[in-house]
């Protein structure tokens, strides 16, 4: 048989406690509290009416403020980005000349392919070569079985490579930085969706591509350039070579840029890529895999063309970070990692899709797309039909899901170039290049091609991605906003925390705690035989604590202790 133990608080009368003590609370913080309205609502000297009409300020004041942090928020969520101009300058200097990407138009060398016969497998490759769209219009709707290119396994990439004018033949001239050079020694010949190209300033694959990371070839060129990483997030290492490439550029105008005599061996041509003669330039940052097919400038037969360059950097603070990439648009180069490409941008992305879509449709990847997969095949003529009909428009969608997720770099570095040309000499007269002017003149006009591209500043102004509202900017507003109108500042959490939830919780539990030892005590007397006084059923005892709620303080305790003890000791001394 349990005995009840007098005293101790059951949960019913907890309850109770807490509640009063949160009334006494409640009217406490309403007298003490900064909050605009609050103390008239808590004041009994007020009227009810009046005490209606602050609580109903207070009120409107609430809705005001909760409906303006709430388009606060609104902005700071749908335009969490903005872009600006930097208000540092990149100089030149610090950063690489544009890679040059340049392609004749001639798509293969009349005198290496004029001997096949019509019917053979390189004619039917010849037809596709030099007649695409006319050929796409014909054949796509035949089953693939029956064309003429089932059994055709030659491969556009070997026969453009074996039959395409090289870079020494195109190259006869090259100066960069007011040095001249050898050409051969600038370009290396690279394949693109243009043919074969000859391409300047441009990183070596081992520093582009992950399968050719392990390759031990040696990446100095023959003037004893030294290749080094690059890219637009890092920038260049520390410490550089005294000869480096990518290069940059020593200066500006043309005499400090880039001079390339071109020779388009008009008397080779024997299909263009486009309806005439001539070449086409491509600029690009020199981890950017080069499509020159669609962006490629034209350069015309017997002129001089003058490309002036503008560079577009892209950059970004850290704080983005923390932005989610949609609301930035745009990617930090750790955040999104390539199969095929060592650095991430837009185009490098967008190219994988591509051939990841092309590969699961065909089971082989055109050449002038990356092969991502170690066991990809390079398409022969016998899949040309499958690839012309899995690039239709109609069919496009299938790969734009993964083209969405390839958003652009959030450091990234493009050149604009601004052409104007003018007609090479026709009559014998001095020039300023002593090759252009030993030229016979009829071959300058229907042959040759001058470029020059340099740069029209020294320095440029990128375009920097910052927080539109970042966090700190955020609270300022919205605590201006409810100091406004409510005179509210982190002291009021505080005064609110202590006063409706630590102050109540806090008495409910001294209460508790006094009970407990006011019943061991009645237990500790029982003991001895002391009968407790009894008290009706219906009669309350109230604790000190709830007569008292402050207390007693220990400095009066103290003081009439004092002064007892000394009446006591008058007293003695008296006797």
């Amino acid at each position: 048989m349990e005995l009840a133990v007098p005293g101790r608080p059951d949960r019913q009368g907890s309850s109770v406690f807490l509640f009063k003590s949160f009334v006494r609370s409640l009217r406490q913080f309403l007298n003490e509290t900064g909050l605009h309205g609050l103390k008239f609502v808590g004041d009994s000297n007020l009227s009810s009416w009046e005490r209606s009409f602050f609580f109903g300020s207070f009120v409107t004041a609430l809705i005001i403020t909760v409906h303006l942090i709430s388009n606060i928020y609104v902005k700071w969520n749908s335009t969490p980005v903005i872009i600006g101009i930097s208000p540092q300058a990149t100089s030149i200097l610090k950063v690489p000349f544009p890679a040059i990407t340049i392609c004749n138009m001639n798509q293969v060398l009349r005198s290496r392919v004029a001997n096949y016969r019509e019917g053979s497998n390189e004619s039917a490759l010849l037809k596709f070569l030099c007649d695409s769209e006319g050929w796409q219009s014909q054949e796509l709707d035949v089953e693939p079985s029956a064309s003429n290119f089932a059994r055709n396994d030659l491969k556009m990439s070997d026969f453009v490579l074996n039959h395409s004018q090289s870079c020494e033949r195109m190259l006869l001239f090259c100066k960069f930085s007011a040095i001249q050079r050898n050409c051969s020694h600038l370009f290396q010949p690279i394949l693109t969706d243009e043919g074969l190209c000859c391409v300047f300033n441009f990183q070596p694959l081992e520093n582009l591509v992950k399968p050719y990371t392990n390759r031990r070839r040696n990446l100095t060129t023959e003037d004893g350039f030294e290749s080094v990483k690059w890219d637009p997030e890092a920038g260049y290492p520390e410490t550089l070579p005294h000869k480096f490439y990518p290069s940059t550029s020593s200066g500006t105008g043309i005499s400090l840029g880039f001079t390339a005599v071109l020779d388009a061996e008009m008397n080779e041509y024997y299909c263009s890529s486009t309806n005439g003669p001539g070449f086409k330039v491509y600029f690009h940052n020199p981890v950017e895999v080069p499509m020159v097919k669609e962006a490629g400038l034209i350069t015309a037969i017997g002129y001089e063309t003058n490309y002036r360059i503008e560079m577009v950097r892209a950059e970004a603070v850290p704080a983005i970070r923390s932005i989610s990439r949609d609301g930035r648009q745009c990617l930090f180069k750790n955040e999104k990692e390539l199969i095929y490409y060592r650095i991430y941008t837009r185009l490098n992305c967008e190219n994988e899709c591509v051939a990841a879509y092309l590969y699961e449709t065909c089971s082989c990847i055109p050449f002038e797309y990356p092969q991502i997969y170690s066991n990809a095949t390079t398409c022969s003529m016998r899949d040309t039909i499958c690839v012309r009909r899995a690039q239709r428009a109609e069919n496009r969608p299938s790969w734009v899901k993964c083209r969405q997720q390839c958003l652009p770099s959030c450091f990234d570095l493009n050149y604009l170039a601004s052409g104007f040309s003018f007609p090479l000499a026709s009559n014998n007269f001095q020039l300023a290049n002593a090759l252009v002017e030993g030229i016979n003149k009829s071959y300058l006009s229907e042959n040759i091609a001058v470029i020059n591209v340099y740069y029209r500043e020294s320095v440029y102004h990128g375009n920097t991605k910052n927080a539109y509202v970042g966090l700190t900017e955020f609270l300022s507003n919205v605590g201006g906003v409810m100091g406004l109108f409510m005179g509210f500042s982190v002291i009021s959490l505080a005064e609110i925390f202590y006063f409706l939830i630590l102050k109540p919780l806090a008495e409910l539990f001294v209460w508790k705690r006094s009970s407990d030892v006011d019943s061991e005590n009645s237990l500790k007397h029982n003991a001895f035989g002391i009968d407790k006084p009894k008290t009706s059923d219906h009669q309350i005892v109230w604790h000190t604590r709830e007569l008292y709620p402050k207390g007693v303080t220990l400095k009066a305790t103290e003081r009439v202790r004092k002064t007892r003890s000394s009446k006591i000791i008058s007293n003695s001394l008296k006797h």
